[in-house]
């Protein structure tokens, strides 16, 4: 007779077996061309990988992920994200009837005059679903409908249908994106854009200091949204019902978007509704100042206005006058350097990451435990540095404090 224990539960799911091991130095490096897992160009979106897709409720986020859609499956850009050949697509979607689809995709082939020859051989396949979450959505809806036909990308609109759990915990989020959603875009080959809602608009200056990577956490919820994502693209208002800011928070740079001078790097442009119908085009600065989004227009063309690399290196002291530490710069003094050149302070960071990498300028650590960061010319942090350890840290340049005298109390 068999123990109780022993009796298998048909419920219990399988153990998996370990990961397979491979040496560092075995990973092939992606060819420049024609790489068989990029989706998105320069590897923006790769087979396996997801995209969020962040934008406030009603401004047209549906209409945005279809306009999208429709584009990269036939091959052509979409607000200059380019796809590396046309994709096959699946929609799966919980918020719009069909009369409302219908309107989408008329919308956009009517905005961009598409014509029926050019949709010749796109797949874009749609799906309505809107009892199932969570794993249970995953296994009976995702996961079948990836097996009917050979997909590219996957379109999930909107998220928080789907997630069956607190959008706020980790424990739930977590569970949806990395254990269920990761394993079936892995084991299909295929890519994801997740289309999700972003908090209530901020109260006074909440996200006033918000700089670059920061805005990646646009999305309402826990931060493993944008910490699970590739890449992050977030649609934002900018003051009108017409006008908003594209920007991508997350991978920008593999975008290789640039200003007129071919050089300067971008990280958002003006988007605005068609005037012919439910349809998404890109908008110019001065279109939309005429439009009368002056105050908005201002602090949208400062965000565009970012430092070639040779005048981000040419901030940092290349001499000191009395001790290596004047030939450092703190955070602080870079900020202050972006704000009286006129760079926007959302280019720091990556301006700072980019020109490390490069090995142009080098980060130490101020004296001290705990001291700063400080940023400087390899020659100049070389100097820091030899100085700094000759001289010890702070606390044991400090004398010793003398042991305390206890005094008898007279009786």
């Amino acid at each position: 007779m068999l123990k109780a224990d022993a009796i298998p539960d048909p419920g219990a799911k399988k153990a998996l077996p370990p990961p397979e091991l491979l040496s560092l130095y075995a990973i092939p490096v992606p060819p420049a061309e024609n790489d068989p897992n990029e989706l998105l160009r320069y590897r923006f979106l790769c087979r396996g990988g997801a995209m969020l897709l962040v934008g406030p409720t009603g401004i047209g986020k549906s209409s945005f992920a279809l306009q999208c859609a429709i584009l990269w499956s036939v091959g052509r850009e979409a607000f200059g994200i380019v796809p590396s050949r046309p994709l096959r697509i699946l929609l799966i979607q919980a918020e719009n009837d069909p009369g409302d689809m219908a309107e989408f995709r008329e919308g956009v082939l009517r905005g961009l005059s598409i014509t029926p020859e050019e949709l010749t051989g796109s797949v874009v396949m749609t799906a309505w679903e809107d009892s199932r979450t969570g794993a249970e959505f995953c296994e009976q809806v995702l996961a079948p409908l990836l097996e009917q036909g050979n997909f590219d990308l996957v379109i999930i609109d909107p998220a928080l249908a789907y997630l069956g759990g607190d959008v706020n915990q980790q424990r739930d989020v977590s569970a949806f994106l990395r254990n269920s959603l990761n394993p079936l875009l892995r084991r299909h080959g295929c890519g994801l854009v997740l289309v999700h809602h972003t908090n209530k608009p901020p109260q006074g200056q909440q996200k006033g200091a918000w700089q670059a990577g920061d805005f990646a956490y646009l999305g309402t919820g826990s931060s493993d949204w944008a910490n699970w994502a590739r890449a992050v693209v977030a649609i934002r208002s900018i003051g009108s019902n017409e006008y908003f800011e594209l920007r991508v928070a997350k991978r920008g740079r593999r975008l290789r978007w640039t200003g007129d001078d071919g050089l300067t790097v971008l990280f958002t442009k003006i988007i605005a509704h068609s005037a012919t119908g439910i349809c998404w085009r890109e908008a110019t600065m001065e279109e939309f100042e005429a439009a009368g989004g002056t105050e908005q227009a201002r602090e949208v063309t400062l965000r565009h206005r970012g430092p070639e690399m040779e005048a981000f290196v040419a901030i940092f002291p290349t001499s000191y006058k009395k001790a290596p530490r004047g030939g450092m710069l703190s955070a602080d003094q870079i900020k202050m350097a972006f704000a009286e050149r006129g760079w926007h302070k959302d280019f720091y960071r990556a301006m700072c990451d980019d020109a490390e990498a490069e090995g142009l300028i080098v980060q130490v650590r101020g004296d001290g435990r705990g001291g700063q960061i400080l940023r400087g010319l390899p020659a100049m942090a070389e100097a820091f540095t030899k100085h700094r350890d000759a001289r010890g840290t702070i606390l044991e340049d400090v004398p010793l404090a003398k042991p305390a005298v206890f005094r008898k109390k007279r009786r």
